[in-house]
């Protein structure tokens, strides 16, 4: 849980960056635009009660998303949250009204990243690690997964997309 809390923490700190210079992304399967998307169970007749996955119907993050796809996830969340009546500043508590209505918009990290489901996941923090120093950002194994050594670390000119490279070369297998 710490692990997917830090996971957040760095993808909402990158957020503030704003989007990737190039305006990346790609399109998906379907041909339909920029944005990472996934077909809800209730769109194909089912609910998340019926199928027993309480993520199910969750916008997934891949491990490639670029920021500006992560940050379209966070901001439709918001924005629930926000119609909801949760303020981002008075952190709303899990069994808030607007956290439950809004719990199927709020975005999953990569499956690949968490440790509960990918069996190999120590050996892929180990990588990542490894890549994020011979790239000069200064990281280490934690507890918890992995992090940076220094904050000053994110200011290395390419720092996320040398985060996005290494987090597909550690945990998307390709060594």
């Amino acid at each position: 849980m710490l692990t997917s809390l830090g996971a957040a923490a760095l993808v909402l700190i990158t957020a503030c960056g704003g989007g990737d210079a190039g305006g990346g992304g790609g399109t998906d399967k379907g041909g339909r635009g920029d944005i990472a998307s996934i077909t809800s169970p209730a769109a194909e007749g089912g609910s998340r009660e019926s199928t027993g996955d309480p993520d199910a119907g969750r916008p997934q993050i891949r491990l490639d998303s670029t920021q500006e796809e992560i940050n379209r996830m966070y901001e439709a969340w918001a924005a629930c949250l926000e119609e909801n009546g949760a303020s981002k500043k008075d952190e709303p508590g899990p069994d808030s009204p607007g956290v439950k209505a809004c719990k199927g918009k709020e975005p999953l990290d990569p499956p690949e990243m968490d440790p509960a489901k990918n069996p190999d996941y120590s050996d892929d923090v180990r990588t990542m690690v490894t890549c994020m120093n011979e790239h000069g950002i200064k990281s280490v194994v934690t507890a918890d997964g992995w992090g940076l050594e220094d904050g000053a670390s994110m200011n290395v000119p390419d720092y996320r997309e040398t985060l996005v490279d290494c987090q597909v070369k550690a945990f998307g297998g390709d060594e």
